[in-house]
């Protein structure tokens, strides 16, 4: 549908100047009401506040000029440095030390100590580069030492055109965070949730023939997000245009009531506005369309709406044979709207749906279409990592498409609601997801200026827009009321909860209702709590599902939040027990903020044991173990995929936990002698794909296996030197030493006796050239296309240098410009934005986006002492 109208020729907004205007042409007026016109294009933008700038008069000739969505958070700080001068990023992945002395706990009730900021030495990281700046930052590790502040955004248009009785609409899909819009200098509405969508009626205020400004003010100020959020009109903004009689917003319900392989019936619920001033008789039509384009079923009829009231159509679609959807075959269906009144079409509405039925029980688990699904599922947060919170939609589809790609077949949108395009592309691609609405309700988490100083006032019109903004995508088998919610378990908490399941239930009375509990409050304690699920969901404790089960047989569970280090014991449980219907990673890929999730630390072996563990959400954690990277580390480092979409080796491991694979092998990276890796629960050691070490090491090499056979054998330039039978115990997972010895490391799986699997790791040679490989040689002529472009780092002979960190500067000419650069080292804090960058495992990242609809964009990469490389890439 948005592709749709943007392909229509329409001009509805242009910038250039107080004159600018925009018109609709006689054929697009002749076609009737236009709906989400895309509204993305020649904003004017200041980072900071100023007084007046939401009025007529004000001079913004001196702004930027920049198209959305935007994310200034992500962007280089006004007079900070681009590069970290004399200062170079470590590989490996361990924090060198313990936390600086004077660090302090979170607070009293979670006594953790975060990543910190050392005392500058020479030598050092700088206290700012690029977006980073520790001396700024709103809430450092939490947004991974970047910087949000207010903003404003302003825009010219006009419409010169306007018919009688049309109403003009504009919809922004989301903006970070406190929102304020006007209107020609008309206080329009104030938005305080900086993930749901929000609309305004700019109808009463346009000047029909005149020059109209929109004005935006987003303030993302303090302790805003444990996370990085982003800040800004970081989503699409839209434009409609429709008769006085029209679908409001999210004004559409699709309900498959019954689905077989022979009939299905689908109630279509579609809400009508009279925003006129008497009442309007109103004809309207519903067609279904399949796949590929045919009607499959329609109905129609007339219904009476009084002057200023809402009407509501209660229709029923009937299929034969209808293609249902599910993950494994996602069909999806177009219902097409029309209203008409006095003889004229007023409004034309689009929802894209999919036929299908779901149900859980203990006995089956979860079933879509009669069929059990397990779920193996991955935690997401909205970020893009170098790009930032910009939800670009080649972005948001190559999320999904990267975990479909590492096995995971639905997705926990952590801890907000999601874009819409997301959704589609999760709808498109099969995956099933849990919708989440809080991080918080009414009790504070850490910050001070978070979400809950607006839930009371704010929190049903906001889980209300999303029910009702993503109850026809096919995807969504979940709605969550919260994660890791302080107060779920006490009385206002519960009484929180029932109002939530009644106010969801106003709107779908079809999926299930859930909330990310922590493990602490399982059994007869979070009773009260559970009453108000349909299915019970524990943040990384399986083993509290494998006891709620046994005692309330009666109960389905999800965890949704687990560990990678955990992927066998779930298997396992999952296996065993059909009420448990599977997990939901932290996290499938990494993700800018939350410092050190995923981190470890270099610990002596002489050192005292750590007496400090405590019971922090139900797990037994250390306070010298849980966030324990330090700045300038600025990312999670939790993900199984990482910050450029690249497998890590806790990706490798879950492939042959879940049969995708038979066999990967890792090799340790030495540590200093007298001290060993420890990793937080969310952490894993620091393996390579790599058998090019120093020599004279007098450490043997620690070799890890994964492994689903039944015994491992290792090989150093084809003599065997080490065999090892896995047991259960093992869970997949073993390790040997091995002396280095350049040459060839080889890893040999065996089943009964034969050889099921083999993986070689040899040793190369020092950097020599660089290559560049692109993940889609053509991309599409527009702004929300983008080019993904890797440089790697090879030898002489043309391998892979597995741990090289070498300088690289991307160039990009011809029809597209460089959007970001970077390297997926977790320390690696520099601009995004300037081309230059150090590799990280010998790979780093360029983002192309297209500046023009057809052409040939060139990248090129070079190093000094390094033969560079070129490469095109197609447009159109």
């Amino acid at each position: 549908m948005l592709k749709a109208a943007a392909a229509t020729g329409v001009a509805v907004a242009m910038s250039g100047g107080a004159a600018a205007k925009a018109k609709l042409n006689d054929e697009s007026r002749k076609a009737g009401p236009k709906r989400d016109l895309p509204f993305d294009s020649d904003w004017r933008f200041h980072l900071g506040d100023v007084a007046g700038a939401e009025s007529l008069s004000f001079d913004d000739s001196n702004w930027r000029n920049l198209s959305l969505p935007h994310d200034w958070s992500i962007e280089d700080r006004p007079g900070s440095p681009k590069e970290a001068e004399g200062w170079v990023p470590p590989v490996a992945l361990w924090n060198l030390g313990p936390h600086p002395k004077d660090a302090k706990p979170v607070s009293p009730e979670v006594p953790i100590v975060m990543a910190s900021v050392h005392p500058t030495v020479p030598g050092g990281p700088p206290r700012k580069v690029g977006p980073f700046d520790v001396d700024k930052t709103g809430f450092g590790w939490g947004m991974g030492w970047t910087v949000g502040g207010t903003g404003w955004y302003r825009k010219h248009f006009a419409l010169t055109d306007l018919a009688v009785g049309e109403k003009i609409e504009i919809r922004f899909d989301g903006a970070y965070l406190v929102t304020d819009v006007w209107i020609n200098g008309v206080k329009l509405g104030r938005n305080t949730n900086g993930y749901m969508g929000f609309a305004f009626d700019l109808t009463p205020h346009l000047k029909a023939d005149g020059h109209n400004i929109l004005a935006v003010k987003v303030a993302n100020e303090g302790e805003t997000a444990r996370w990085y959020s982003g800040s800004g009109l970081f989503r699409h903004v839209w434009l409609s245009r429709t008769g006085a009689v029209r679908v409001p917003l999210y004004g559409v319900s699709t309900n498959t009531v019954l689905a077989n392989s022979d009939a299905a019936t689908v109630a279509v619920g579609v809400e009508v506005d009279n925003l006129g001033g008497q009442a309007r008789q109103v004809s309207y039509k519903i067609v279904a369309r399949n796949g590929k384009g045919r009607v499959v079923a329609n109905t129609g009829g007339t219904l009476s709406v009084a002057a200023g009231k809402t009407g509501k159509i209660s229709a029923e679609l009937a299929f034969t044979k209808p293609a249902l959807w599910s993950p494994e075959a996602p069909n999806l269906h177009i219902a097409e709207i029309e209203l008409s009144s006095d003889g004229a079409v007023t409004d034309r509405y689009t929802q894209r749906f999919g036929i299908r039925t779901i149900s859980a029980s203990p006995k089956n688990g979860l079933q879509i279409n009669g069929r059990t699904h397990q779920l193996q599922g991955a935690c997401l947060h909205h970020d893009h990592g170098i790009l930032g919170a910009v939800a670009i939609d080649r972005a948001e589809r190559r999320k999904v498409e990267l975990a479909k790609a590492n096995g995971f077949n639905a997705i926990r949108c952590s801890h907000n609601p999601p874009t819409p395009y997301f959704l589609d592309v999760c709808d498109a691609m099969g995956m099933i997801v849990i919708d989440e609405a809080f991080d918080c309700w009414e009790e504070p988490k850490l910050m001070k200026d978070y979400y809950d100083q607006y839930f009371k006032e704010n929190w049903r019109r906001d889980l209300t827009n999303m029910i009702r903004r993503d109850r026809n995508h096919a995807s969504i088998v979940f709605w969550s009321i919260g994660n890791e919610i302080h107060e779920a378990i006490k009385p206002r908490g519960v009484e929180i909860a029932t109002m939530m399941r009644a106010a969801i239930r106003q709107h779908d009375t079809s999926r299930f209702i859930t909330q990310a509990i922590t493990a602490s409050y399982s059994g007869e304690k979070g009773a009260a709590a559970r009453a108000q699920l349909d299915v019970t969901s524990y943040n990384y404790s399986f083993n509290a599902v494998q006891k709620d089960s046994a005692t309330y047989p009666d109960l389905t569970f999800t965890t949704t939040e687990t560990h990678s280090y955990d992927a066998w014991d779930v298997r396992q449980n999952m296996d065993k027990n059909p009420a448990y219907m599977g997990e939901f990673l932290w996290t499938g890929q990494d993700y800018v903020g939350e410092v050190g999730s995923g981190s470890s630390r270099l610990r002596s072996k002489t050192a005292p044991p750590d007496n400090e563990k405590k019971i922090i959400f139900g797990m037994d954690v250390s306070m010298l173990n849980f966030y324990v990277w330090d700045y300038p580390a600025y990312q999670s480092g939790s993900g199984e995929i990482d910050l450029l979409g690249l497998k890590k080796p806790p990706s490798y491991y879950r492939d042959v936990v879940w049969g995708r694979s038979k066999l990967a092998l890792f090799v340790q990276r030495p540590v200093p002698e007298g001290y060993y890796e420890a990793q937080t629960a969310w952490g894993w050691p620091d393996v390579l794909e790599s058998w090019t070490w120093p020599e004279g090491n007098t450490q043997p090499m620690v070799i890890h296996t994964y492994s689903s056979a039944e015994e491992v054998a290792l090989l150093l330039n084809g003599k065997e030197v080490a065999r090892k039978k896995l047991t259960v115990a093992d869970k997949m997972k073993v390790t040997i030493d091995v002396p280095y010895q350049p040459g060839m490391l080889t890893a040999v799986a065996y089943t009964g006796g034969k050889e099921v699997a083999r993986k070689v790791l040899e040793t190369v040679g020092p950097p020599a050239k660089l290559r560049l490989r692109a993940e889609r040689d053509r991309i599409k002529g527009n702004a929300s296309d983008l080019g993904y472009v890797f440089a790697e780092v090879l030898d002489a002979r043309g391998m892979l240098v597995p741990d090289a960190a070498v300088p690289l500067i991307f160039e990009v000419s011809g029809a597209a410009k460089l959007r970001a650069a970077g390297s997926a080292n977790p320390y690696g804090i520099e601009s995004f934005q300037d081309g230059k960058t150090r590799s990280f495992h010998g790979t780093a990242l360029s983002i192309l986006q297209p500046v023009k609809q057809r052409g040939e964009a060139i990248v090129r990469v070079s190093s000094p002492g390094l033969a560079g490389a070129k490469l095109s890439i197609q447009l159109g």
